[in-house]
């Protein structure tokens, strides 16, 4: 299967993504309680900002994810530093630490402390058999599969209320799905769509999603229904915000770079938030109309600072890690096969047992 060619209108999109997620995140620290008309914003904002993770695994599931050990304790270790780093800013700043926390920095990926990093975990380890998939069935049967898992993880969640896996998306299963919608548009999807049009399906789509959260809000006091990431509205809205960006092809290293710290801007952004409340308390603006002009501000003062710390971190550990992740993968690799075949061994006498008469 040929490799496609990573170019800069993807990795844009990367960029805008975790902005997304960031300036979705920074509204907790506006409080729970807002005025009315910022509660008002905070839906029609997160209608567009919701859209992140989905766009990243659809990016994933376009170019493939192989399995590749050491890759993944490179990224392990990464996490695993910014972890420790966020417990050491909650220390100064005085934030209660419990053992679960420091259980969770020494496994961040088995803890799922970050969901979504945990999910790209759990599909690499599955991708030979995720990518088989598609090899393994025809295009039509592809197909069929993808609206299933649609009409049973997306649709029903969305104009049912009911989400079967209780996580409102954000799990595993529902990146897979994606993944594979990924893999489908990737290995048949080479129509050339005109953006202008596609932009006009997705502005569509993300004011319908306005309107109903904005109806159910004001007739229920209830919102987040159709924004979350089990929802077909946002898997519409994502698709058709990826379309859009893979049409474009440009090549700039300099997104390049910073697409390449999106996964680190993800996961510190927890502690680094910490870091700028202090200097800007949003909590102080909760009932303020500059809520919202001061929530881009401080969202792109942590991306910037994420990006700033790990572009250091890769100066100044980057060889360190790179050597650590060599070796660990060669201990992983010999306590694998010795388990491997220890393992095959108690299969064989376990099904010898349950077969003997």
């Amino acid at each position: 299967m040929a490799e496609k060619k990573r170019n800069s209108s993807i990795e844009l999109l990367r960029v805008i993504s975790i902005f997304g997620i960031i300036f979705m995140h920074t509204v907790a620290y506006g409080g729970d309680t807002l005025s009315e008309s910022n509660r008002y914003l905070l839906i029609v904002v997160n209608c567009f900002t919701n859209l992140g993770v989905t766009c990243f695994m659809l990016i994933s599931g376009y170019f493939g994810v192989t399995f590749n050990l050491k890759k993944l304790i490179r990224l392990d270790l990464m996490i695993i530093f910014y972890s420790w780093l966020h417990l050491g800013i909650r220390f100064i700043l005085a934030v209660p630490i419990g053992k679960r926390d420091v259980l969770s920095a020494v496994f961040p990926i088995l803890s799922n402390q970050y969901w979504y990093v945990t999910a790209y975990f759990v599909i690499a380890f599955l991708s030979q058999y995720l990518n088989a998939i598609p090899e393994r069935l025809s295009k039509r049967a592809f197909g069929r599969l993808l609206l299933i898992l649609i009409g049973i993880l997306s649709v029903v969640p969305t104009f049912f209320y009911f989400d079967l896996l209780g996580s409102e998306g954000k799990n595993v299963i529902q990146m897979i799905l994606i993944y594979l919608i990924g893999r489908y548009i990737s290995l048949y999807d080479q129509n050339h769509y005109r953006n202008a049009k596609i932009m006009l399906l997705f502005g569509a789509n993300v004011m319908l999603t306005i309107v109903l959260e904005l109806g159910m809000y004001g007739l229920f006091g209830y919102y987040s229904l159709f924004y979350r990431d089990c929802s077909l509205f946002t898997l519409v809205s994502a698709v058709c915000l990826f379309t859009v960006f893979r049409n474009m092809r440009f090549e700039n290293r300099y997104i390049n770079r910073l697409a390449g710290s999106v996964l680190a801007v993800y996961v510190f952004s927890f502690g680094f938030q910490r870091l700028v409340y202090q200097i800007l308390p949003l909590r102080g603006y909760a009932f303020s109309p500059l809520l919202f002009l001061w929530i881009p501000v401080f969202a792109l003062c942590v991306v910037a600072g994420c990006i700033a710390v790990d572009q250091l971190r890769i100066w100044m550990l980057g060889g360190i890690e790179e050597r650590l992740a060599e070796r660990l993968e060669t201990v992983a690799g010999r306590i694998w096969g010795r388990f491997g075949e220890l393992g095959k061994k108690l299969a064989a006498v376990m099904l010898e047992f349950v077969t003997k008469e």
